[in-house]
């Protein structure tokens, strides 16, 4: 008798050792947040077999949970529903950031009845645990009722925060992951694409171009006498000039349009199906909102010149190259303006 049950005993570790393997496995594999979630909520519903089990999270802008992941009977009317963050049991979990377990919920005073209110479902027992990534609580895992009717027992609450750091590990690995993958594209001190992004990003476009026939267009912009800059004020402050001007071509061109830091004090902005005079209006507004913010007491006022081409499939590999020419021509342009508008103000002076 003691033999068997040292067996069912060893079994039982061994079963719940081959679970969280696979769920260490699953966190390995997964690409995304979204993918990892999914797969450790679906070897909750093995383990545990319970009626209703969710996934919910913090919109901290609204202040509100959401399901982001709602699985078994009636789960079809969560699916992204918002509730306030107090609300029952989850709320008290968010706010406390303690698991709970609630073998009656009619004699528990934190539960509500507004989500069986919603899905027809009656709550019986509950048990959750607080979802955290840096201690920061992010969401709530929550099972509802048991298939066998039974209560939820303590085992299997320090089952399911056992579970909550296995998915609190996917979340960081992956966001960091995410973080590592992004640095290798972005432009550290401006936050657009670097030059070995914007490269991959060009060609593919110009391969898109020929493929489909639509016409591609390319800005190249410079920042006037960037040297100056760096000379006169420092380094930081060159640096401010160029986050500056980061800033003011994202707020100017499309979600399908791609920024870069082509070089030093260059940058560049690809735009898909963009014809000549569209990318006109886009040069035209970067030079306006410059205008007006120097005019408005900027501690660095700046200019900048911009080149700026489109083309069709039959000239669309020569694209970066008149680009390039238009902004030096742009500048030539720019210096002789600036220069005319020098004398004029030293022969005043004169006069």
């Amino acid at each position: 008798m003691e033999i068997k049950k040292e067996v069912n005993n060893n079994l039982d570790e061994f079963v719940k050792l081959s679970f969280f393997a696979d769920i260490g496995i699953g966190i390995a594999a997964a690409k995304s947040i979204n993918e990892a979630m999914e797969q450790i909520m679906e070897k909750i519903g093995d383990i545990f077999a319970p009626c209703n089990w969710s996934l919910l999270l913090i919109d901290k802008e609204k202040d509100e949970l959401y399901f982001k992941i709602a699985t078994g009977e009636s789960s079809d009317k969560l699916q992204d529903l918002r509730i306030p963050k107090d609300t029952g049991i989850a709320g008290w979990i968010i706010k406390n950031g303690k698991p709970a377990l609630v073998g009656d919920v009619s004699k528990d005073s934190r539960f509500s009845l507004h989500i069986d209110k919603i899905t027809g479902f009656k709550t019986k027992s509950i048990i959750g645990v607080p979802l955290k990534v840096n201690n920061d609580v992010i969401g709530v895992i929550e099972l509802i009722n048991r298939l066998d009717k039974k209560p939820f027992s303590p085992t299997e609450l320090k089952i399911l925060t056992t579970i909550a750091d296995y998915a609190a590990i996917s979340i960081e690995k992956i966001y960091y992951l995410g973080l590592v993958q992004n640095m290798a594209k972005v432009d550290a001190t401006t936050g657009v694409f670097n030059r070995k992004n914007f490269d991959e990003q060009l060609q593919k476009e110009i391969e898109r171009c020929k493929r489909y026939g639509n016409t591609l267009a390319l800005l190249m912009l410079d920042i006037d006498d960037f040297k100056k800059i760096n000379d006169n004020s420092g380094h930081p402050a060159g640096d401010n000039v160029l986050k500056n001007i980061a800033l003011i071509i994202k707020n100017n061109i499309r979600k399908i349009d791609i920024a870069a830091r082509y070089g030093g004090d260059e940058f560049a902005i690809i735009m898909p199906h963009t014809k000549k005079h569209e990318g006109e209006n886009v040069r035209q507004r970067i030079f306006k909102q410059i205008e007006k913010e120097n005019k408005t007491g900027k501690k660095i006022p700046y200019t900048v010149s911009i080149g700026l081409q489109a083309s069709g499939p039959d000239k669309v590999a020569n694209l970066l190259e008149m680009s390039d020419k238009d902004l030096l021509k742009q500048k030539k342009k720019r210096k002789v303006k600036s220069q005319n508008i020098t004398k004029t103000s030293t022969k005043k002076k004169k006069k």
